[in-house]
């Protein structure tokens, strides 16, 4: 009974891991088709006033991404806080189911930033759960845009899911600008991921 069990847990395993490889070899076939697209650099030109880059990282992927839009932009930052640090364990990503389903989200650190200055505001996290890392719930709560024009941008391994719609839901007053997500990839992939931001930018 026991070695039949084994077994069985062993085909299951084997079968998770076959699984899990054609995931990450879908995912990467995805990364490598949509990054072709921006392989040709193009000038920056956008034209978008005074500009501050909002965003909560955790493993440092919207980081890079923030501090690009940073970089062009010329504009300030300011990195969402938590009072909690984060790490990460197979309990924390239960933690962060069981919160986002509560609605009780993690208590923020520092004082928010006053926007009222900005013609333009990024605001990027990573995408938990398929949706908005709790810490940017946290923000989005306690602000109030004003009617000034908000750009949402997230990262993620491979699918957004409702990041943007939840963003919109819970951004007050702000005036919801064009979306952009970006795939957690290797440094091979730096130039392209740099050249679709500026795109990106020039077409806000």
């Amino acid at each position: 009974m026991i070695k039949k069990i084994l077994v069985v847990l062993l085909v299951l395993a084997v079968i998770g891991g076959i699984c899990a490889l054609v995931h990450q070899l879908k995912v990467a076939y995805k990364n490598k088709k949509e990054l072709a697209v921006f392989a040709q650099e193009e000038p920056f030109t956008a034209t978008l006033g005074k500009v501050l880059v909002v965003y909560y990282s955790w493993t440092g992927h919207t980081q890079d991404i923030a501090r690009q839009i940073v970089s062009l932009t010329q504009g300030n930052e300011y990195r969402i806080q938590t009072q909690e640090e984060f790490k990460s364990s197979p309990a924390f990503y239960a933690r962060v189911k069981k919160t986002l389903k509560a609605k009780t989200y993690p208590q923020l650190a520092g004082q928010l930033p006053d926007v009222s200055e900005y013609d333009t505001i990024f605001v990027g996290a990573p995408v938990w759960w398929y949706t908005m890392a709790t810490p940017l719930y946290s923000f989005l709560g306690q602000m109030d845009f004003k009617g000034k024009k908000v750009i949402p941008f997230s990262t993620q391994g491979s699918n957004p899911g409702t990041f943007l719609k939840d963003f919109t839901a819970n951004a007050q007053k702000a005036q919801v600008g064009n979306y952009a997500n970006f795939n957690n990839v290797g440094p091979e992939y730096d130039k392209a991921v740099h050249n679709k931001i500026v795109h990106w930018l020039n077409n806000l």
